[in-house]
């Protein structure tokens, strides 16, 4: 019975001395992209999912531990707008100029049309390294 209770104890022990090693240094050096939003400014200050026919979107997003040569792109899509097909590509986008040994920080793209927006629903599909990643929904009222 002894040796069950002091097992239990050792590894209470390790358990807290991991969590406390998790904290002190930060957690995870695993690369994450997280908090993907549309947004007025390119710090996502003043998020939204409403665009005017004249505003330029931006898409945010806090990109953590990103090795050197990492790639993010972004497709802008239509969903449903006049005179486009579902889900047919309006333009794409890539960051690729990572040249830290790991970067941290907000990334952003934006895309402007001087023609003005055509009111609808968009989506801008997020991809990391090439794999799909997210897919950020908005629309131009």
């Amino acid at each position: 019975m002894k040796k069950s209770a002091l097992a239990i104890v050792a590894f209470m022990v390790l358990l807290v001395a991991s969590l406390a090693c998790s904290l002190f240094t930060g957690g995870s050096d695993e690369m994450s992209l997280e908090n993907l939003s549309m947004a007025f400014d390119e710090n996502g200050d003043n998020l939204t999912t409403e665009f005017s026919q004249s505003d330029i979107f931006y898409l945010v997003g806090d990109l953590q531990n990103a090795p050197a040569g990492t790639v993010v792109r972004t497709e802008w899509r239509a969903v449903q707008i006049d005179g486009y097909g579902p889900d047919e590509l309006i333009y794409e986008q890539a960051i690729s100029d990572f040249t830290e040994e790991s970067f941290s920080g907000i990334i952003y793209f934006q895309l402007s049309n001087d023609s003005g927006w055509i009111t609808g629903e968009y989506k801008a599909d997020v991809y990391l390294d090439g794999e799909f990643f997210q897919s950020v929904p908005f629309s131009v009222r």
